[in-house]
């Protein structure tokens, strides 16, 4: 099984796509951005765990689920509920990974960088978001032949 751990501030939305559509991002995602995440699922078959802080809102789980794609579960708020917690984002991957090992390869997709060493992050930006290159980065990490699961 592949796995996408997905963010949504600063993957599927920016500071950019807010500024040119004077808004404010919650509850909304760029199209074209979310093009990108929708083309890295078709063309990994991977499944999708949902890591964003928008995990924690039902009304949030729905935009993603209409908006951008299907999601199989969540990663545990360890935080608390906290919006900006000290607990590391990385700590709630890993205790998912821990749950289902029958993941053979995964990425993650964040703007944040409190991931634990060697987990598979796929830093965007919060000002653009999701870019092409990063999208093809994270394609050919879950296509590639190497199976193994690096993670602390």
């Amino acid at each position: 099984m592949k796995i996408l751990f997905l963010d949504i501030d600063g993957v599927c939305n920016s500071l950019q796509y807010a500024l040119k559509n004077n808004m404010n991002l919650w509850h909304k995602t760029d199209p074209e951005l979310n093009a990108m995440v929708q083309r890295i699922i078709k063309e990994t078959k991977c499944q999708v765990v949902l890591s964003s802080t928008w995990r924690l809102y039902p009304e949030a789980r729905e935009v993603v689920k209409r908006d951008v794609c299907h999601f199989i579960d969540c990663t545990k708020d360890m935080q608390g509920g906290a919006k900006w917690g000290a607990v590391e984002r990385g700590l709630e991957v890993q205790e998912w990974l821990d749950r289902h090992p029958s993941v053979e390869q995964y990425a993650i997709l964040d703007d944040n960088a409190d991931f634990l060493p060697g987990q598979w992050l796929f830093k965007t930006e919060f000002e653009t978001g999701i870019t092409e290159e990063i999208t093809q980065a994270v394609i050919d990490h879950l296509t590639s032949v190497d199976r193994t699961r690096m993670y602390a």
